[in-house]
């Protein structure tokens, strides 16, 4: 049984109006904790997440402790008043179920802030076999929560891909453990020879989705003719 691994922010749902208020309370939550002011905040985290690559590598470098952070963050946004339902993120999700994959979730968000953001996309958590957040794992590009997922799904990598729309932070990450990738790019070029795959919407999974022939065929990943 092949796997489907999948990131959130940026991949199962894009806001920039929600990015925004996400990024005004980041630098907000982290000039609270480290006693500074927010212009202070916002040079050093612009400054450590372009050297660290993600959010929670420059939090740990700034000495802010991930987990109060993220419950901080889910106490002062609510991401239902920026996201809406998504039908199409939920058919193709359904659709990628009903050919037999096996999904999980895998973000750098805290679960609170996680199950908040699936609420409003209207995403049910039942979807995915597994749910991955940094409050089990070290966050991407850590190694961690990819192998934890693939250890909850009782998967190997070479039987799994991952979906997400950054490649230094998690697509290669994942492909130097062996998993399959594919990048995620709205209204961008398509070429990028990092990946095995390049989609500019989540419902082109769809048409690379087909089941080998015969009974009890395992589904896998393959372009359709």
């Amino acid at each position: 049984m092949q796997s489907i691994l999948l990131d959130l922010d940026g991949t199962l749902y894009n806001s920039p109006e929600y990015n925004a208020r996400i990024e005004k309370e980041i630098v907000g939550i982290v000039a609270d904790q480290l006693h500074i002011e927010d212009s202070l905040a916002e040079l050093r985290l612009r400054e450590e997440r372009k050297k660290r690559g993600t959010l929670t590598g420059a939090l740990r470098v700034l000495g802010v402790e991930r987990g109060l952070f993220f419950e901080a963050l889910a106490e002062r946004v609510e991401p239902a008043e920026y996201l809406t339902r998504d039908l199409s993120t939920n058919s193709t999700l359904e659709g990628l179920k009903k050919r037999g994959f096996k999904l999980a979730l895998v973000t750098n968000n805290g679960r609170t802030m996680t199950g908040k953001i699936l609420d409003a996309i209207g995403l049910d958590s039942s979807l995915f076999d597994v749910i991955v957040t940094s409050d089990d794992c070290n966050p991407k590009p850590s190694s961690q929560p990819f192998l934890h997922a693939l250890s909850k799904l009782n998967c190997s990598p070479d039987r799994a891909v991952y979906v997400g729309d950054r490649v230094e932070a998690e697509l290669l990450p994942a492909q130097r453990l062996g998993i399959r990738t594919i990048l995620l790019v709205r209204g961008s070029d398509k070429r990028n020879d990092q990946v095995d795959l390049v989609i500019t919407q989540l419902s082109e999974l769809l048409k690379f989705v087909k089941n080998e022939e015969g009974s009890g065929g395992d589904p896998y990943l393959g372009k359709t003719e």
